[in-house]
């Protein structure tokens, strides 16, 4: 659900920052400035409205709207961050398979090219023997000293046949050096994609930490703006704010509920049908065994349904995929030759860090989804299929990212944006990730064992 290689040159790294700035500043502009032009009403607005019945229907439905504004377009900013940071992720992971293959590819070509060497002073060897012996030909003098070949060749005048020990050597040393100009020849590509790559990952890199940006922003924007909106809209109804945002809630949970359902099954379906097509040419690989929870831990009393949420955090960037395991070359029979110098790396340049990935924290998320279990009428029986659940889901990691169908978070919202209904810093608080989680599996199981039977049946819920 967010380094890329080694130590990146100080000129990179200064464009890179460089770079990064003007995609934040855009960002930031792109955020901002609706916010700065749009028309929010003033105090003096609502209370010259609440005077007049129609007056008061029109200026509550235009914050309402407001509201809603607000809302989407966190979720748009919040989605493409998630994107973005799935994009980078990926060429990151590119870049990490390139960079093994090149250093493969180097040690390769540096035993072949010891290898050509070593056969090449054998055949020099069986031709020094063979000129003493009486025996010796043109081609092998012309591979000891083709400059002089013709000099040797009038100064001597002894054209004889070679030994079958010293063509034997000389056609392993022409077969060994064209192995290492093959080797050379890929190693080069290699390196050239690599460079590519290399290019690609940094530029995905800033276009992330330039999203993420432009999503803080805006999830700063919508929680500033609301809470004064939310006040007016108190103001004209004679409620409150908090009662105000909870009706708010309840009917974007209630669209966000049928939207995910439809996601879900469509993505079901997308997934079913690519199992069987994969299914007539490769047999299935079982799933990993999910990760089973200790016990829940005791739940403190109940808590308001609308938890405070700690200072967002950043982007997500996966760490490093496990290697395969390294292929060691062939030794070989003939004796080891001294190593030449290897073939200069594969440049590997690591573009500017890009910012600190999201903690997360499936022993603290479970922790608090147990806590929250009362206030929804469930009791510890539930926990467990609540944790076999989003095991299987996520894993209940905050930054899961589920790359073929776009869904994220430890519930697997699709798309992630959908859990701004629950708080505006879904894309990076798992406790606005575990109510918005929890509030669906209530509106359309009823209990966490209920969606984990569908889940078990259905393969999604």
């Amino acid at each position: 659900m967010i380094g890329l290689a080694r130590g990146m040159t100080a000129a990179r790294t200064g464009a890179g920052a460089a770079l990064a700035v003007v995609l934040l500043g855009a960002s930031l502009l792109t955020s901002i400035a609706p916010a700065a032009a749009q028309d929010y009403p003033t105090w003096d607005e609502i209370k010259a409205a609440k005077a007049d019945a129609s007056a008061k229907q029109a200026q509550v439905g235009e914050i309402e709207s407001l509201l809603e504004g607000l809302r989407t377009a966190a979720a748009e900013l919040g989605d493409t961050a998630v994107s973005s940071a799935a994009d980078h992720a990926q060429a990151a992971e590119e870049l990490r398979v390139s960079e093994r293959l090149s250093d493969t590819l180097a040690e390769q070509l540096a035993n072949a090219e010891a290898e050509s060497a070593d056969l090449h002073r054998a055949a020099g060897a069986a031709a020094a023997l063979s000129y003493k012996t009486g025996s010796t030909n043109t081609s092998m003098l012309a591979l000891l000293d083709p400059e002089g070949a013709m000099d040797l060749l009038d100064r001597l005048m002894i054209l004889e046949t070679v030994t079958d020990r010293a063509a034997g050597s000389y056609n392993d040393a022409v077969a060994a050096e064209r192995e290492a100009e093959s080797l050379r020849d890929r190693y080069d590509a290699a390196t050239e994609r690599h460079r590519e790559l290399t290019d690609e990952a940094a530029e995905r890199l800033r276009t992330a930490q330039g999203d993420d940006a432009a999503a803080r922003i805006s999830v700063q924007e919508q929680e500033t703006r609301a809470a004064e909106l939310l006040e007016q809209l108190a103001e004209l109804n004679d409620t409150t704010a908090d009662l105000e945002a909870d009706r708010i809630q309840g009917l974007q949970e209630e669209a966000a509920f049928l939207e995910q359902q439809v996601a879900a099954e469509a993505a079901a379906a997308a997934r079913a049908a690519a199992e069987a097509a994969v299914a007539t040419t490769t047999p299935p690989r079982a799933p990993a065994p999910p990760v089973v929870a200790g016990p829940a831990p005791q739940p403190p009393a109940p808590q308001s349904p609308a938890p405070q949420s700690p200072a967002p955090l950043p982007i997500p960037i996966p760490g490093p995929a496990p290697a395969p395991p390294h292929a060691e070359p062939d030794p070989g029979t003939a004796p080891t030759p001294p190593t030449p110098p290897a073939p200069a790396p594969a440049p590997a340049p690591a573009p500017a860090p890009g910012p600190a990935p999201i903690v997360d924290d499936p022993a603290g998320a479970q922790a608090y989804a147990s806590s929250r279990l009362p206030s929804f009428g469930w009791n510890g029986d539930e926990f467990q299929c609540l944790v076999n659940l989003w095991n299987k889901e996520s894993r209940w990691l905050t930054s899961a990212n589920n790359p073929y169908s776009g869904a994220y978070g430890i519930p697997q919202s699709l798309p992630g944006s959908k859990m701004g209904s629950a708080g505006a810093d879904w894309r990076t608080n798992y406790r606005t990730q575990i109510e918005w989680g929890l509030g669906y599996i209530s509106g359309r199981y009823g209990s966490p064992c209920a969606a984990w039977q569908h889940s078990q049946r259905m393969n999604w819920y």
